[in-house]
């Protein structure tokens, strides 16, 4: 993969991308992701490890230490090692994971609080009831979120299945703006796990 942006559903142009700053990195790893879990839930590995790899080395080149997507790289990497049987370098990975995830606080609290056109009512009404409520109830759901990956990469590494099946969920999801919310959610919906 180039790691060009093509046109897909978000019918989106390299000017749009930018505009949201967001990279094309960005939308790379992103669609990688996309498509190794695909790989992986329909039962091919060796195309999935591949997508994992190619996604960690453009997460290592472009993000940075404490971005939650490079954690969730490395946690797909060391499936695809643990599923190959090299268990030794998967644990490493997984704890190397563990260390970005746990230091990724002040990524995820610099993400700007989102609004949502669903319940746009809702909000201006908490807005207007109380100053600030809506930026604290965005933080709060990037929070739960956080933890929600957080979850999946312990249960990745005792070997259980994910808390949730993160590919339906980021179909269902996925936001169709390039905000740092859907950066967040990439990372923590399409990070594997080991089968149930």
């Amino acid at each position: 993969m180039s790691g060009a942006p093509t046109s897909g559903a978000e019918g989106a142009d390299l000017a749009a991308l930018l505009a949201a700053g967001w990279s094309e990195a960005d939308l790379a790893w992103e669609r990688l992701q996309e498509e190794a879990a695909e790989k992986n839930q329909g039962g091919d590995r060796d195309a999935a490890a591949a997508l994992w790899a190619e996604a960690l080395r453009l997460a290592r080149a472009n993000f940075t230490g404490n971005d939650p997507r490079l954690a969730a790289s490395l946690a797909n990497q060391a499936l695809a090692r643990r599923q190959s049987g090299n268990a030794g370098t998967a644990t490493a990975l997984l704890e190397e994971a563990l260390l970005i995830w746990d230091a990724s606080g002040p990524w995820v609290e610099a993400l700007e609080p989102e609004r949502r056109a669903r319940s746009s009512t809702f909000h201006l009404r908490l807005e207007a009831k109380h100053p600030g409520g809506y930026a604290r109830h965005s933080r709060e759901r990037t929070r739960a979120l956080a933890a929600e990956g957080r979850a999946a990469l312990l249960a990745l590494r005792e070997g259980k299945p994910p808390p949730f099946d993160g590919l339906a969920r980021w179909r269902r999801e996925k936001p169709e703006g390039f905000t740092g919310g859907r950066k967040l959610m990439a990372a923590v919906l399409l990070l594997a796990g080991e089968p149930g």
